[in-house]
């Protein structure tokens, strides 16, 4: 069963590759600090900062100049810093982890899904609020 390394705040390197449909691999490293643990599902949550490195590299792992990178798929990258997420123990190794394009593109809520469930807890939290409201004020004479 895998262990949690890094406790709650600490900061560990998070590194995310992805394969472009051209052939070519992105990668990209985020310090993550970790706000969480999820031990019954072996995840951390954790939130991006700021990037630290990236690289792209044709299949044969060649290293691309700068000039030459994907900048459509770049622009999604660094717009990836604050965001909270969920990952697995096993990410906090230094390995990266590689995902699905539609990850960064958007088209998958992989970067997302963890505010969006926040977002929609906050939902129920006001609705049940007003439902506690409005059962109270019919309680009344």
């Amino acid at each position: 069963m895998p262990q949690a390394q890094h406790q709650i705040g600490e900061t560990f390197a998070l590194q995310f590759a992805w394969h472009l449909p051209e052939g070519d691999y992105l990668r990209a490293v985020f310090p993550a600090e970790v706000l969480d643990h999820v031990p019954a599902a072996d995840k951390y949550v954790v939130r991006l900062g700021a990037l630290q490195a990236a690289r792209q590299e044709d299949a044969d792992g060649t290293l691309r100049p700068t000039a030459d990178f994907s900048s459509e798929y770049w622009a999604l990258i660094t717009d990836l810093a604050g965001r909270k997420l969920t990952i697995a123990y096993e990410a906090g190794d230094g390995r990266a982890v590689h995902l699905r394009l539609a990850t960064l593109t958007g088209e998958h809520n992989y970067f997302t899904r963890y505010e969006d469930a926040e977002v929609i807890a906050l939902g129920l939290q006001a609705a049940a609020r007003r439902k506690a409201q409005e059962e109270g004020s019919s309680d009344q004479p």
